[in-house]
């Protein structure tokens, strides 16, 4: 819950906090609302604040975070970020800020948003909303080979558009799990984090301390999505065939992870393709910690540093 308003305009020094307050009248953001003040730090936007301009944010370059009062009808903000309402168009990606997680239904970003953020990052986040403007695609429209809801069921549609059944048992067992976590009118991204939660909440965890070797992903999904049991290994296999089902390029990766008891220890974890970048998808840790680990960097997945040792591609 963000904190309610202050009754006045005021800007704290000391705390390099700028809060906007309702009662002072100020429903306008401009580039003079600030004054280039480069000891700002955070923003608070109050509830009747219903403009914000494109240069409001500018030169404020040590600015990193941005919060709004969950009153505002027009502007919301999420991971420090600020956004309309809807949370489709990004308006200010602070310039201090050295990271944040873009909700998949931003497909636009305002002229300045990314004034003063580093290269890298600014890079990045034009590549996740350009994918999100031109992935959000419903099944019937995803490009590639992938499954898709017919009235007879789970199919296979295949690259040149011939849809066929499903014609391993892989294919089968990934296919039951879109069918019961989707539907057709589900655009890829929305499919994609319901199988994730799917997978995650349907497997029940069993401990092994065996290290899988050779040509081992197959097999390890093929059992666990069949007894619905399994260890980190068969849960990061499992994901990665159902993502490939969605028609996204996976693979599972093997390496070590920070445990909760100290120091490190093996795992294993899903990699999807999303545009230009690999995202990790830890539905084992999804399972054991409850949430935070859907779609993470390797700087965000919350049990980092990650080290790889293997990678494996995964295809049917």
């Amino acid at each position: 819950m963000l904190k309610k308003l202050f009754s006045i305009i005021t800007v704290f020094f000391v705390l390099s906090v700028f809060t906007i307050s309702s009662k002072a009248g100020i429903s306008k953001i401009d580039a003079y609302t600030f004054k280039s003040n480069y000891g700002i730090t955070s923003v608070h936007i109050g509830s009747e604040v219903s403009e914000i301009s494109v240069n409001a944010f500018r030169n404020l370059n040590n600015l990193r975070s941005i919060s709004v009062s969950e009153n505002n009808p027009y502007f919301a903000s999420y991971s420090n970020c600020l956004y309309d309402k809807n949370l489709t168009e990004l308006i200010c990606f602070p310039a201090a800020l050295s990271g944040a997680l873009i909700p998949d239904s931003v497909v636009s970003i305002r002229e300045n948003a990314l004034h003063g953020v580093a290269d890298g990052i600014k890079e990045q986040v034009r590549d996740v909303v350009q994918v999100q403007a031109s992935g959000n695609l419903k099944e019937s429209e995803v490009p590639g080979a992938h499954f898709i809801h017919t009235e007879n069921g789970i199919k296979w549609k295949n690259e040149d558009g011939t849809v066929v059944s499903p014609y391993s048992n892989i294919m089968n067992l990934a296919g039951a799990v879109v069918d019961a976590s989707s539907t057709g009118e589900m655009t890829q991204p929305r499919q994609l984090e319901a199988a994730f939660s799917f997978v995650a909440s349907s497997i029940s965890y069993e401990r092994s301390l065996e290290i899988p070797s050779g040509d081992w992903v197959k097999d390890y999904a093929q059992k666990t999505l069949s007894t619905r049991k399994g260890n980190c290994y068969g849960y990061a296999a499992s994901f990665a065939y159902v993502a490939r089902g969605l028609g996204y390029e996976s693979r599972v990766c093997t390496g070590t992870v920070k445990s909760a008891l100290g120091g490190r220890t093996t795992h294993a974890w899903t990699e999807v393709k999303i545009g230009k970048y690999w995202y990790i998808f830890d539905t084992e840790m999804q399972n054991a910690k409850g949430s935070g680990y859907y779609k993470q960097t390797d700087d965000s997945y919350p049990a980092g540093p990650i080290e790889r040792t293997s990678i494996y591609t995964v295809n049917f």
